[in-house]
């Protein structure tokens, strides 16, 4: 497995990535994850760092193996990524691919990832926008299945 770790962001860094996202997705979801990570004791906010560092070393590993999206270890490990946000926030759909663009267009997170490998940022773009289509496709269709039922509950 690949040794090499992510940059840990400064106190300044952090202030600013809160500001960006409270401008990009409300102050609701910036403070619901500063409380959140601020209800964890320093041993499991040191947990959860390794962790997410084990995440991403992992995806940087099966992209180096040549894995693509829908790989079943690419989804696992994708899985394991949206779990592991659930330690800040409640994730949507649209917040998944959104860190996946910012990933590969955000200069930080791009010279982080290039630290893992250097392919690494546009494959996360691409194999986290293959991921929430896949969540997409199975929410609709669990909607439509849903309706099926209904529909038919009615017409009996």
């Amino acid at each position: 497995m690949n040794k090499k770790r992510l940059k840990q962001h400064s106190p300044q860094q952090q202030a600013h990535y809160e500001r960006e996202a409270r401008l990009a997705y409300g102050p609701g979801v910036v403070n619901e994850s500063i409380a959140r990570w601020g209800s964890y004791s320093q041993a499991r906010q040191d947990e959860i760092i390794a962790e997410g560092e084990a995440v991403y070393s992992e995806l940087a590993e099966a992209m180096a193996q040549g894995h693509e999206a829908g790989h079943s270890e690419v989804t696992a490990l994708l899985d394991r990524w949206q779990a592991h946000l659930r330690h800040f926030y409640e994730p949507s759909l649209d917040m998944l691919r959104g860190l996946g663009q910012l990933y590969n267009s955000h200069p930080e997170f791009i010279a982080n990832f290039q630290q893992l490998h250097v392919d690494l940022p546009a494959w996360l773009e691409r194999v986290i926008a293959e991921y929430v289509d896949e969540l997409e496709t199975a929410e609709l269709e669990r909607m439509l299945a849903e309706d099926e039922q209904r529909a038919q509950r009615l017409s009996q």
